[in-house]
């Protein structure tokens, strides 16, 4: 049976829901043979360490996520609240899929993309750890749909410099009247 690489990079702060990710790796190491690699640190992170379960493992500070990106299969963060996510799109343009919270800043580089599932979390931790793995499952059970070439090229295309441009005048445009 494979061995599954699962990968979260993220703060450990509350609106990032790691325990999430702790739960559901809980539940999954049951079924399936796996690492949950976490890269991060912050204020939660003793808290999360205590009741993370066996199969995942913590690093703190990482100069470059690339490897770590590339060896993984799936690329986890339900943040809630989250602005526009750079690991989403790294991760998706190191050819690992991404599962990110729907109605946040992961659901837009996926609805761009097609490089992942952005997933409904209800407000049940236990539902919540569910859904978390069965995007997960359908991931693995399919990943070559979530890595083509052309996925990951329109994943560049969201962080060309002109592309960011693109981004910074039009929320330039909304603010003005704010910033005169």
């Amino acid at each position: 049976m494979q061995e599954y690489n699962i990968l979260t990079i993220a703060n450990l702060v509350p609106r990032k829901r790691i325990d999430l990710c702790a739960a559901a790796c809980a539940r999954m190491e049951k079924k399936h043979p796996l690492t949950w690699t976490v890269i991060g640190y912050g204020p939660l992170e003793e808290q999360i360490k205590k009741n993370a379960p066996k199969a995942m493992t913590f690093i703190g500070r990482v100069e470059d996520l690339v490897p770590y990106y590339r060896k993984a299969d799936v690329f986890v963060l339900p943040s809630c609240d989250e602005g526009f996510g750079m690991v989403y799109v790294e991760a998706i343009m190191c050819r690992c899929p991404v599962v990110c919270r729907k109605d946040d800043g992961g659901q837009e580089i996926i609805d761009r993309t097609g490089g992942g599932l952005a997933i409904e979390i209800p407000p049940s931790d236990d539902r919540a750890a569910d859904e978390i793995i069965r995007a997960i499952e359908k991931i693995l059970d399919n990943k070559d749909s979530y890595i083509s070439a052309e996925i990951i090229g329109k994943a560049r295309q969201l962080v060309e410099p002109r592309a960011i441009k693109d981004i910074w005048e039009k929320l330039l445009g909304k603010y003005e009247k704010f910033l005169q």
